[in-house]
């Protein structure tokens, strides 16, 4: 009986450490490109204040940090996961803000609950993917042109 309890403590034990070790390992790839983003945001958009970051998995991978410049505008910048293309610089007042892409969704579909905000880009234009909870407690996902607020195209009850 004795070696039965030690076993099974042993085996609880390394189902923990590999339990942690796939959390930690899972995480990685975002930590990863959160730091290369960081970097670039200082080089390419001269941010020396960083007040966001947005990891937007659509049909392209970006990795998007908002933040400010040494004179106080509050920039974007795009990093691509694909090396053949170009980060991008984005001033956030060419486009609407977070609460107004909000504001936009909340009067277009039957939101219950905003979930996320988040900045990400396809074919060379930014956007706001905002992902709701609709009224029957089902996900939605509401893409918005970042310059205008035009629909680009929306998912809903998933």
């Amino acid at each position: 009986m004795n070696k039965t309890v030690w076993s099974l403590v042993i085996i609880i034990l390394i189902s923990i450490v590999f339990l942690i070790q796939a959390i930690y390992a899972g995480d990685s790839p975002k930590k990863e490109a959160r730091k290369n983003a960081d970097e670039i945001a200082r080089d390419l958009g001269k941010m020396t204040e960083v007040d966001d970051f947005y990891l937007y998995n659509g049909n392209e991978t970006w990795s998007v940090v908002t933040g400010k410049t040494e004179d106080g505008k509050k920039i974007g910048v795009f990093v691509p996961d694909e090396k053949k293309k170009k980060s991008q610089v984005i001033e956030l007042s060419e486009g609407i803000s977070e609460g107004k892409a909000i504001a936009i969704v909340k009067t277009k579909k039957n939101v219950n609950k905003i979930v996320s905000a988040h900045l990400g880009m396809e074919n060379n234009q930014a956007l706001w993917e905002i992902t709701y909870k609709n009224d029957k407690d089902l996900y939605g996902y509401y893409y918005l042109n970042f310059k205008t607020g035009d629909l680009i195209r929306n998912y809903d009850n998933l």
